[in-house]
């Protein structure tokens, strides 16, 4: 879509340089008339709606889908289920059947393991919440500073500091941390710990934190364009969110570093090594008995909802005479019990040490222990895809009450699954890559030569759930649109975030006419026009004028959090995620799939019973074959009758 042409007329009070001109604020520059408002109710909505998702992660996200798409609306299409059939009558123990299975399912894949982890925080530790590699990487930062200047265990603090460093000096790539960085890292630690008793004095506290960590990090990003300024590293294996990253570090402090306060300093490097070595296990076993909770639930949903249906299978009433209907046998496949009783002897992973190194490590379980981490209530997507097929499809499979509820389950669980699990996600790299392209904002962060890739290889990216292509989110939206003046080239960074993932930046400076005519006035001088010019041509404008007032005011522009650009970034994906999860996904789930389901039945049924009736037909004219011709011939006589009326 190619931008309107500018007028290149540039109104009086911008070209004014003086001295009062200079000294205004963003607010003052950019008049109302000017900024593109995204503060409507139908807006607000959907980034309320979109912070809460990207707040309660796969829990929140999925509990909508789940309710909008099958807790309402499949009991309410089950009481309608052959309404037409049953002169009307409403299909109770199929809605009930619904009901309970719809209801049970969803909330409990999430609740177990809440409720597991609230009483783990009780009896095992805070840490029973922080993932292996955390821990490990946290006992690593602790040991190599268990005392102080004194000789005694260090406190919270001292451990927050050492560990801020290690942040800080990852976020920079330095081989050692320097002075800046240590002071730094003490007056995070400093500021972090005064909090501990005030809740919500912490909370804001550690939002400044984020704010300022951000700015380090994309003053020293080599890669501006590929870097994602809200991930805080500890250590290769471990780095999640800066926010998510303090919240593991004070668990970790609040467990393991108060009790080594009480420990012998002699033996205190030993004490944190096992201490820690053991929280990692507890760990993999929480992880192990939430995963074993949930499944083992998910086994006795289906007793509970064929219970609450009634012997035989509702879904029929209407469809087949009752007698018939009491006679169907349940042909499930029963699980073989000789491969029950195979031995299943665990493989030896020598000392705790050594198993805990496996777990934190690179290698296969390292990687298969992170796939199986729980994050809060969150399950993984590996997790997720084990709940689906061993919880949810198998067992469902296995419990059908005959052959069409066998398939009903198969069709409606498949499609429901995949779609939870993939559409969502799909759906909104979908509208975010249109919206890219209409208006020239990055919205999704590609791997670094996605331009380059085959359109196989691109379509690939866009269809992987959790790597790939992945729609920035409101903390990834902030750190990139707003503090240009952070980057370390300054407004060239920001540009080559832009030029890198495939942005344009004729339309992002186009979102607010300020913004616009600033950087008209300067390709001017070159000859150029903002509609026609390239990314390459923009950002080497930019960059010779880069100590020019216009550069300066046209980067004050981008300073404050809630910018224009960062409110459009923000309205533009949280639109399409209201949409895919409140409206396209629920639909189709709870609506759309009941009524497919429904229909498949009814024409099974049909073509089963006009195969009958020609069998029946068959053995008939077996038996007597004259029974067709004399058939024939009375139908014959029946024609000429009507033909010799007419």
């Amino acid at each position: 879509m190619q931008v309107n042409q500018v007028n290149t007329a540039v109104p009086r009070k911008i070209i004014k340089q003086n001295s009062d001109s200079n000294k205004r604020s963003t607010n003052n520059i950019i008049n109302s008339k000017q900024v593109p408002t995204f503060k409507g109710g139908l807006d607000s909505f959907c980034l309320g709606v979109a912070d809460l998702i990207e707040n309660g992660g796969l829990a929140i996200s999925f509990t909508l889908q789940d309710m909008l798409g099958t807790n309402l609306p499949r009991p309410i299409m089950g009481l309608r289920r052959n309404t037409k059939e049953n002169k009307g009558e409403k299909n109770i123990k199929f809605a009930a059947k619904e009901l309970v299975r719809e209801m049970l399912t969803g909330p409990s894949m999430f609740l177990i393991p809440m409720g597991m982890l609230g009483v783990g925080k009780k009896v095992i530790g805070k840490t029973v919440n922080v993932p292996m590699n955390f821990i490990k990487s946290f006992g690593e930062i602790h040991t190599a500073q268990a005392l102080n200047e004194a000789g005694q265990a260090i406190s919270k603090q001292d451990f927050y500091k050492n560990a801020f460093t290690q942040i800080i000096q990852n976020a920079k790539s330095e081989p050692q941390a320097s002075k800046e960085t240590l002071e730094k890292a003490a007056d995070f630690a400093e500021r972090l710990a005064k909090t501990a008793k005030d809740k919500a004095a912490q909370k804001e506290t550690l939002t400044k934190l984020s704010d300022e960590f951000v700015g380090i990090i994309k003053s020293h990003a080599k890669d501006a364009a590929n870097t994602d300024f809200t991930i805080a590293s500890i250590s290769k294996t471990a780095s999640a969110p800066f926010k998510e990253t303090v919240s593991h570090m004070m668990s970790y402090a609040d467990d393991i570093v108060e009790k080594a306060k009480n420990c012998d300093t002699g033996k205190i490097n030993e004490f944190i090594k096992k201490l820690s070595n053991k929280k990692v296990i507890e760990r993999l076993g929480a992880n192990i008995a939430m995963y074993a909770a949930v499944m083992a639930f998910l086994q006795i949903i289906p007793r509970l909802y064929n219970r609450a249906e009634g012997k035989s299978n509702a879904g029929l009433k209407g469809l087949m005479k009752e007698e018939t209907l009491k006679d169907k046998s349940l042909d499930n496949v029963k699980v073989n019990e000789n491969e029950q009783n195979k031995d299943k002897s665990n493989p030896s992973f020598g000392s705790s040490a050594q198993l805990v190194n496996k777990l934190t490590g690179n290698g296969l379980i390292g990687k298969l222990g992170r796939a199986i981490e729980f994050e809060g209530c969150n399950v993984s997507f590996p997790l997720l895809l084990g709940i689906m097929g061993f919880g949810i499809l198998i067992p469902r499979t296995l419990q059908a009450k005959d052959k069409y509820d066998r398939e009903e389950i198969l069709r409606r669980d498949l499609v429901t699954c995949a779609t939870m699990c993939f559409a969502e996600k799909e759906l909104r790299k979908g509208f975010s890559k249109l919206n890219e392209a209409k208006s020239g904002l990055v919205l999704a962060a590609k791997d670094k030569g996605f331009k380059q890739q085959s359109f196989a290889k691109k379509l690939f990216d866009y269809l992987r759930p959790i790597k790939g292509v992945q729609v920035l989110s409101t903390e990834q939206i902030i750190s990139k649109y707003s503090g240009v003046d952070k980057y370390k080239d300054g407004i060239k960074g920001f540009c080559e975030f832009i030029e890198g993932q495939g942005g344009n930046l004729g339309k992002v400076f186009s979102v607010t006419d300020e913004a616009k005519n600033i950087v008209q006035r300067l390709l001017a001088k070159e000859g150029k026009d903002i509609a026609t010019a390239d990314n390459s041509t923009i950002k080497e404008v930019l960059s010779k004028a880069i100590d020019s007032d216009d550069v300066k005011q046209l980067t004050n522009l981008f300073k404050d959090k809630n910018n224009p650009w960062v409110q459009k970034a923000k309205t533009l994906n949280a639109r399409f995620t209201a949409l895919s999860v409140l409206v396209l996904v629920p639909v189709f789930l709870g609506f759309l799939l009941p009524a497919i389901n429904e229909r498949a039945t009814k024409k099974r049924i049909r073509e089963e019973e006009a195969q009958k009736s020609t069998k029946q037909l068959n053995k008939i004219n077996m038996l007597n074959p004259n029974f067709f011709n004399q058939t024939q011939k009375t139908n014959n006589i029946f024609s000429d009758m009507t033909n010799f009326t007419k």
